[in-house]
C-alpha cells in the first residue's frame, strides 16, 4: 500500500527514496538521453506506474494530456494533490493487471514507464507491450525501463523480474514495435528501450 511508503523527512515525494531525477546521476542521464527528446508540446501521453509523480513531474508539463495507468489507485490522491494545478490535464485508468482499456486505440503518442516493469514477470510484460503498441499513434514512442538479471543487483533481489534483453527482444517480435534505442549501460540493475510505432 502507498501508505506504507509516505513521505518522510527526508523525501519530499513518494518514491524519492528510490533516487531523485534531479540529483541522482544514473536519473539525469535517463532524464537527457531517453526522456526529454522524446517530449514534445501538446502530447497526449501515458505513464505506467506513476508512484508518486517522480517522472510524472517531467512529463505533465508538455503534455496536453496526460493518462496515468496504475495498478495501485491509492496513488491518485497523492497526484491530485501534487499537481494541484495542473490537475484537469490529469486522467486516471485503473489496470488489473496489463489491460489499458480507458486508453482509446491509436490515440497515444507517447508511453512512459520507469521502475514498473522491473518487478514484472515476463508474460505480464508481453500483455503490456501489446497494449502500448494498440494505443500508440503511428509514430509513436515508448520508453520502457524492465530488470535485466544478468546484472549482479537484479539477480540477488528476488523482487526483480527474470527478464534481459534477450527476452524482452523475443516478447517485442511478437509486436509491430520497432527498437530505436536500447541500452544497458545507465542502469546498474535494469535496461531501457525505445521503441517506435
Amino acid at each position: 500500500m502507498l501508505a506504507d511508503f509516505e513521505s518522510g523527512p527526508t523525501e519530499p515525494h513518494w518514491g524519492d527514496r528510490w533516487g531523485d531525477p534531479e540529483t541522482c546521476e544514473a536519473y539525469l542521464e535517463v532524464r537527457h538521453r531517453y526522456l526529454q527528446p522524446y517530449l514534445r508540446p501538446e502530447q497526449v501521453i501515458v505513464e505506467i506506474g506513476s508512484g508518486g509523480g517522480r517522472w510524472t513531474q517531467y512529463l505533465l508539463p508538455l503534455a496536453t494530456r496526460l493518462k496515468v495507468v496504475e495498478l495501485n489507485p491509492e496513488s491518485f490522491d497523492h497526484l491530485r494533490r501534487r499537481f494541484s494545478d495542473q490537475i484537469e490535464k490529469l486522467e486516471f485508468v485503473v489496470t488489473t493487471g496489463s489491460e489499458m482499456e480507458g486508453v482509446p486505440t491509436g490515440s497515444i503518442d507517447l508511453v512512459f514507464t520507469f521502475d514498473v516493469f522491473v518487478h514484472l514477470e515476463p508474460e505480464v510484460i508481453g500483455g503490456y507491450l501489446t497494449e502500448i503498441e494498440r494505443v500508440l499513434r503511428p509514430g509513436g514512442i515508448a520508453i520502457v525501463h524492465y530488470s535485466d538479471k544478468r546484472k549482479p543487483i537484479a539477480a540477488e533481489n528476488p523482487g526483480f523480474s527474470e527478464m534481459d534483453r534477450e527476452r524482452i527482444e523475443a516478447l517485442l517480435a511478437a509486436t509491430a514495435l520497432t527498437i530505436l534505442a536500447h541500452d544497458e549501460e545507465v542502469m546498474f540493475h535494469s535496461n531501457l528501450v525505445v521503441l517506435e510505432k
